[in-house]
């Protein structure tokens, strides 16, 4: 007879602790208030791809509308402790759950659609967004943004070393969150409805509510971001529900892998220190970008994370020998 078979062993969790702790070190590694500041921002949009990842990488849902919840966080954070003086944390905490309230009222009846259809949807409602944040200055101060408080703790301003803690700690709740779903049966159920809808419904999973789940999941993600750029930035204002937020977002997507779990973190260094990196060519900035990204499209279309896999980089190395061959 046969050995039975073993359940699938699950993934360490200890890879993302390693991640945290690197994290951690940063400010004792690093050197100036710059450096400093790049690295809260690799951890914002690195929360901000975690959502995105779950939501596109692992169910195969396309938003074009994620930067907006992205906005809505920031927002909310700022307005509650501006119109409302309510306390930081409970302003924190109430952000999120706006956050959720309109991924539900949307997800309700957006998630019943498919493929581009809901990208479209979500589009709609990033730009109606971004036209009431615009428009109604009294409320959101119009193009021009809203100051948001300084956070304080026991009556003193944070320094930037203490801000940059408070932004690894939201990072670090998000990744352990984010690592949890990937590595367990909500991210196997995720990963049946990406890859057929009708099969896992055959199977028992109940993809709506999987879906509507993991959106409001993702936009909760992107509040939190959102309020960490706050506490960073000090400002809020339309340009956070901007397309171009969401062309940082899928450009992180691509280069650090969808559907892995530490391709969030990976694209979001790159995205946001590459370009650092670039100022020194002038003009050609944008065009190096660029061609930096069309590799990463040709060469590891399973992005950084797809080097940790041989069978992914056997492939792209001999791709690469092919194409010089053929040169």
């Amino acid at each position: 007879m046969s050995a039975p078979l073993s359940p699938p062993r699950q993934a360490s969790i200890y890879p993302a602790l390693a991640v945290l702790a690197l994290g951690a070190a940063f400010p004792y590694l690093l050197h100036g208030g710059f450096q400093l500041r790049l690295a809260m921002l690799v951890w914002i949009y690195a929360i901000l791809g975690m959502g995105f990842n779950l939501l596109y990488g692992y169910a195969g849902q396309i938003s074009l509308g994620q930067q907006t919840f992205f906005a809505v966080g920031a927002y909310a954070f700022a307005l509650l402790q501006l119109d409302l003086h309510w306390p930081a944390p409970v302003a924190f905490v109430a952000s999120l759950i706006v956050c959720a309230v309109v991924a539900l009222a949307l997800g309700v009846p957006l998630l019943r659609l498919r493929t581009h259809y809901l990208a479209m949807a979500t589009l709609a409602f990033a730009l109606i967004f971004y036209g009431v944040t615009t428009r109604w200055i009294d409320f959101t101060g119009g193009s021009s943004g809203l100051a948001a408080p300084q956070l304080k703790f026991a009556g003193a301003a944070l320094g930037r070393t203490a801000i940059y803690y408070l932004v690894l700690v939201f990072a670090g709740v998000a990744l352990l969150l984010h690592d949890f779903v990937a590595r367990g049966a909500i991210g196997r159920a995720l990963l049946a409805i990406r890859d057929d809808e009708i099969g896992a419904a055959a199977l028992g999973v109940d993809v709506i509510r999987y879906k509507l789940r993991v959106f409001v999941l993702a936009a909760v993600f992107a509040g939190m971001a959102g309020v960490a750029f706050t506490i960073v930035s000090l400002r809020v204002d339309p340009s956070m529900s901007e397309f171009r937020v969401l062309v940082s977002l899928l450009t992180i997507a691509v280069v650090g892998g969808l559907g892995s779990r530490f391709g969030a973190v990976l694209g979001a260094a790159v995205v946001i220190v590459l370009p650092q990196t670039l100022v020194r060519f002038g003009d050609l900035e944008t065009l190096i970008y660029g061609a930096f990204i069309v590799v990463f499209l040709v060469f590891l279309p399973n992005g950084l994370t797809g080097l940790f896999d041989r069978e992914t980089g056997r492939r792209a190395l001999a791709l690469l020998g092919t194409r010089r061959g053929r040169a």
